[in-house]
């Protein structure tokens, strides 16, 4: 079962793909006969990658706080110390 923390971040995600899309709709209505998959296509380009980064800091977010409430320490491989994860 999904965190409370993890539906609010789903929750996020899904208005913004969907604000995304009602974009991606506008770029479509609005580009000049035979310029639609261009423009589509420079229109994913930007707001895509930027929606991929939200994700991840969204996503990165949730981890950070989920560990930083259960507290758990876990071993560097490395040096063999106890670390916060």
């Amino acid at each position: 079962m999904p965190s409370p923390l993890s539906v609010d971040v789903r929750s996020l995600l899904h208005e913004k793909l969907d604000a995304m899309l009602n974009d991606c709709d506008q770029v479509a209505d609005a580009a000049a006969y035979g310029q639609t998959l261009n423009d589509l296509e420079e229109f994913f380009l930007l707001h895509g990658r930027q929606f991929i980064k939200d994700a991840y800091q969204l996503k990165l977010q949730e981890r950070i706080e989920k560990n930083e409430n259960t507290g758990q320490t876990r071993q560097c491989a490395q040096c063999k110390k106890n670390e916060n994860h």
